[in-house]
Order: C-alpha cells, then structure tokens, then sequence
C-alpha cells in the first residue's frame, strides 16, 4: 500500500508521513493493554483515508493520504495530545512530505525517521524533515 501511495505522490497527490515514537522509543516495552490503547486513539484522531501501524523499531506510522505539510502538523498535534493523554512518557513525532525528486519510497520514510530522531534527541515533540 506505501509503494501505491508513494507512486500516487509522484502523480501530483499529496502524501505526508508521520512516524511516531512514545517512552523510551520501544513500542515492544509498551504494556499489551497501553498497546491496544495507543491503537484505539490513533483510530480517534486520524482520518479513515490514513494508515496507521507499527513499523517496527518502536515506531509507529500513520500514512497521511492527500495530506500537505501542513495538515500532517495539524494530525500531529492531534495525535501528539491524544497519546500524551495515556502518559507513556516523551511523545516524539517525525513528518515528511512527498517531494519531486523523490525516486525510491525509502526515501520519504527515511526523511521522516530523520525528523523523528531529532524530536526524540529534543526530548519529544514534532520536527519536520
């Protein structure tokens, strides 16, 4: 599904991705029940049209689909508030936008995963790439 919506963003659709990390960066270390909680609120604050799922090395991504820059700080601040709700600690947030030159999807969630290292060595909060 990334590489399609990675393929539409070279089509002209806009596409942001936010990579997420909360605590200590490790998603496994997450009780099962916080597990299902962070789940059920990332289902709350984001669109029917986002994607959301672990990625794997404690983060979580949420594709946003025909989502600007700036709608994916405006989903990020929602998810951001929606997750430090549940004090799982630090709540650290990465975005990336599609941008033309981009010939490989692996270079759009790198520029996210970038941005998400610099907002977890900030102490948490949203950086862009």
């Amino acid at each position: 599904m990334y590489s399609y919506l990675f393929e539409a963003g070279d089509r002209g659709m806009a596409l942001t991705v936010l990579l997420l990390s909360c605590g200590s960066g490790n998603f496994e270390e997450i009780d099962p029940t916080m597990q299902r909680s962070l789940g059920e609120r990332l289902q709350d604050t984001t669109r029917n049209s986002d994607l959301a799922g672990h990625l794997g090395h404690g983060r979580i991504v949420v594709l946003l689909f025909s989502t600007n820059i700036s709608g994916g700080l405006i989903a990020a601040d929602r998810i951001e508030q929606a997750v430090k709700q549940l004090d799982l600690g630090r709540v650290s947030i990465g975005l990336a936008m599609f941008q033309d030159g981009m010939k490989d999807p692996s270079e759009l969630l790198e520029a996210a995963d970038r941005a998400l290292r610099t907002a977890e060595e900030a102490g948490g909060g949203v950086e862009l790439a």
